[in-house]
């Protein structure tokens, strides 16, 4: 197998996002996990809280708090959605909004950002 093909990424749609949609249809404009924006927003958020997270024995809850809220703010970038046939314009706000309270969302947001078949360079074609 081809190295590059196996593991080129397109750094723009991995910095910028990509139209992609979650298994139960929802179209969304997701930057992959893991990208500079992300791991800067991560180390920003965690900052204040760095001596919690060092001593806690349980700082999960925190850690998910922090991941969610870079996540709604680097990785899900946009959305089409609608609820009570009234559109619902994506804020990252929002977008912590739902992964919070819609895990299932959040998985789907995640895998979706994890997918490295989803952040192929267009001229690399699959053999």
């Amino acid at each position: 197998m081809d190295f590059k093909k196996a593991y080129a990424v397109d750094s723009d749609a991995a910095e910028e996002g990509k139209w992609l949609v979650t298994r139960e249809g929802f179209d969304v404009k997701v930057a992959k996990l893991g990208n500079a924006k992300f791991k800067a927003e991560v180390q920003r958020l965690q900052k204040p809280h760095l001596a919690v997270l060092r001593s806690s024995s349980d700082s999960s809850k925190l850690v998910n708090s922090i991941t969610i809220k870079a996540m709604a703010r680097t990785i899900l970038l946009d959305w089409k959605a609608e609820s009570d046939g009234v559109t619902i314009e994506y804020t990252p706000e929002l977008g912590e909004e739902y992964m919070t309270k819609y895990t299932d969302f959040k998985e789907d947001v995640s895998a979706l950002s994890t997918s490295r078949s989803n952040f192929k360079p267009s001229d690399i074609s699959e053999k």
